[in-house]
């Protein structure tokens, strides 16, 4: 992702244009090749002295702004050292050991003191006293000294990536910025592969993103999504996962964006958007002829570390229960459709799905209370587990608290379901 002093569109008439460059341009892939090499040879080199090699490269370069986008992408894909835990004592030992140094200063005759013979006046003569009474060289103790600064920690492996795809990546940067921005955004797919659109669907559970499925009359599906700029807190984090959905997008076919978005005002800089002042209304629209790449081979490659963590303890605790591989696509009522978090399958043959709701679904909560709790609700066995956070809120206990679907087979939990709890719910349905 890029920061937002490094996103360029334009807007004009209510409409967001994002500015791409063209991959195939070999001045723009000399750029790529010439940034990416230097990581790829910068192993052991600090931030501080990659930023040097580097800087030539950006400033020589027909855009400088594009060229730093290009090297953002880059640092990215960088893993620096670590901050050792035991630089702080380490560094005030150093302290100590060079106030022992200087030692107490005493008046003669002359007009200025001058140093015990246990001090010194001349630095490099003390940085030697110092790191020889450590047992280090004088470079050794002044590089370790203030190594946990992010401009001394030292680069450790680079991913690399090859100037076209990296023009690519640069690109599908510039189209997810707006998505920070956004109020709404619908998606739109002719897909007719139901394999694709399972791991797309879970991907929006996966991010815990606000959604609502529907098919149109025409055919395909229809997803809308609420933005950041809709929720009242942590909407820099939902931004985030908005925007890392349109990567997703991009591998459907015949696919269509529209985000509803109020960019930040363009003073100079976007800091006016730190403030809260926006340009107005826009809309930012893309399909699959704009020309982007997606580096999502198959969207399903990615589980998050809480989902694989939740799937390996279940394997080694339950027997009884397996999850399957493959969700299922539920229908409810109204044509709106569903992917729940998991399925799991019972060694009697029964499969119950689980969906959860965390903090920023009030609303579709709402909704799957009431799908449920219709006497023609779909014809599967549906579990869910809610946020803690929203269980608190005066409106959403009331609503649970008078569903009979909840009470039988809801729970709630704190940042991600205990396996012990899963399946006492899941049990629930076998009785």
């Amino acid at each position: 992702m890029l920061t937002k002093d490094l996103l360029r569109f334009d807007q004009r008439n209510n409409r967001v244009y994002p500015r791409f460059v063209d991959s195939q341009n070999r001045s723009w892939q000399a750029v790529a090749e010439a940034l990416a090499l230097v990581y790829a040879s910068g192993s052991g080199y600090s931030r501080e002295e990659l930023t040097e090699l580097t800087l030539p490269i950006l400033n020589a370069a027909r855009s400088p702004l594009v060229a730093k986008g290009l090297n953002k992408l880059l640092l990215d894909r960088c893993t620096f050292q670590e901050t050792d835990a035991e630089l702080e004592p380490f560094r005030m030992t150093v302290f100590t050991t060079a106030a022992q140094q200087l030692g107490p200063r005493v008046e003669t005759g002359e007009t200025t003191p001058e140093p015990t013979p246990q001090g010194t006046n001349n630095l490099e003569k003390f940085r030697h006293a110092v790191a020889q009474t450590l047992g280090m060289e004088p470079e050794a103790l002044s590089a370790r000294l203030y190594a946990d600064l992010p401009a001394r920690q030292c680069l450790l492996t680079f991913d690399p990536l090859s100037p076209e795809h990296l023009l690519h990546r640069y690109n599908m940067a510039q189209a997810q910025g707006p998505l920070w921005w956004a109020r709404t955004l619908r998606v739109e797919t002719d897909e007719p592969d139901v394999g694709v659109l399972r791991p797309f669907f879970r991907y929006i559970k996966w991010f815990q993103l606000l959604a609502r499925i529907t098919r149109p009359p025409a055919g395909g599906f229809a997803i809308q999504l609420d933005g950041p700029l809709s929720l009242f807190e942590n909407s820099r984090k939902y931004g985030l996962l908005l925007a890392n959905l349109l990567p997703a997008v991009c591998v459907l076919s015949h696919w269509r964006i529209r985000a509803d978005v109020e960019m930040p005002v363009r003073a100079g800089s976007f800091s006016a958007a730190d403030h809260g002042q926006r340009s107005g209304p826009a809309v930012l629209e893309l399909d699959y002829t704009a020309g982007l790449h997606s580096h999502f081979t198959h969207t399903s490659a990615y589980v998050p570390e809480e989902f694989e963590r939740f799937a390996i303890l279940f394997s080694q605790e339950v027997s009884a229960w397996t999850i399957q591989e493959e969700t299922a696509l539920l229908e409810l009522d109204k044509q709106e459709w569903t992917v729940p978090d998991f399925s799991f399958r019972h060694e009697s043959g029964v499969v119950v799905h689980l969906e959860l709701f965390h903090r920023w679904h009030a609303p579709q909560l709402q909704r799957r209370v009431q799908a449920m709790s219709h006497p023609k609700r779909g014809q599967f066995l549906l579990a869910v587990g809610v946020d803690r956070f929203l269980v608190k809120q005066a409106a959403i206990a009331a609503i649970l608290q008078e569903s009979e679907w909840y009470q039988q087979h809801g729970f709630a939990f704190n940042a991600f379901p205990p396996v012990k709890r899963v399946v006492d719910c899941l049990d629930g349905f076998l009785k």
